[in-house]
């Protein structure tokens, strides 16, 4: 049947069990990898040691495999994949260890960065329950409009249960894709008041915002980089305190 849908290569694998398992295990193989570099990314800081710089000098040698902590992951398929290779496994009485670790590595993810956002918010001397946080970006990837399993609700919902504010930003996404609850930011330039700005989603949009002008409008001007893309040292002289996911605070 594919065949007659591309003119690429479509390789037969004999049973449709096997299709069916060559894509799960795709997404959990990198569910896996990213769980690593995740907890790297919780390990790392209380070590003093920053997760980026242990990354980028493990991806000199040739056959390192390089992944980016974030502050979680979200779709419709890696997150949910490796559920059905766990119920199967259960299925036929074999304990799927690495797979049930890796998942709840990455599912407690947004709840850690909430903790380190938290703590950002204290050391700034914001009062408790005070505390405004805005998200740039909601989406579960850079460049779609598609709220699904998106990590920034966990990280939301983790931070309302502290008594935080949580306005959001996206441009590819509509009022009503985002939760009650949740302030929709429609124009990020006239976005002021907030204490700390999270990058949650590495929209073009939200990488590209003017950082300087941000900066000035906020009532703190911390800045906390969940995607470990921008430029921290020119964020710096825009005149933000700049953190990022797996670097010490």
């Amino acid at each position: 049947m594919y065949s007659r849908l591309t003119s690429e290569d479509v390789r037969y694998v004999g049973k449709l069990e096997v299709a069916e398992a060559a894509k799960v295990i795709e997404n959990v193989q990198r569910d896996i990898n990213i769980a690593l570099v995740n907890e790297l990314a919780r390990i790392f800081p209380e070590l003093d040691v920053d997760v980026e710089d242990v990354l980028s000098a493990a991806a000199t040698k040739w056959n390192f495999h390089r992944y980016t902590p974030g502050v979680g992951v979200g779709g419709h398929c890696i997150p949910v994949d490796p559920y059905y290779m766990m119920q199967r496994a259960a299925d036929v009485g074999v304990p799927a260890e690495l797979i049930t670790a890796a998942r709840a590595v990455n599912r407690t993810m947004p709840i850690h960065v909430a903790g380190v956002l938290n703590e950002l918010l204290y050391k700034a001397g914001v009062p408790a329950g005070e505390g405004k946080v805005l998200l740039l970006g909601w989406s579960y990837k850079a460049e779609v409009g598609d709220p699904r399993e998106t990590p920034a609700e966990p990280l939301t919902e983790a931070l309302q249960s502290k008594d935080i504010a949580v306005a959001a930003y996206d441009p590819h996404l509509n009022a009503e894709d985002f939760p009650e609850g949740v302030e929709v930011v429609s124009d990020i330039d006239s976005a002021e008041g907030y204490d700390l700005a999270v990058l949650v989603t590495a929209h073009k949009a939200c990488r590209e915002i003017d950082w300087a002008g941000l900066a000035s409008r906020m009532r703190n001007s911390i800045l906390y980089d969940g995607r470990r893309v921008l430029d921290l040292n020119s964020l710096e002289s825009d005149g933000w305190q700049v953190h990022a996911v797996g670097r010490p605070m």
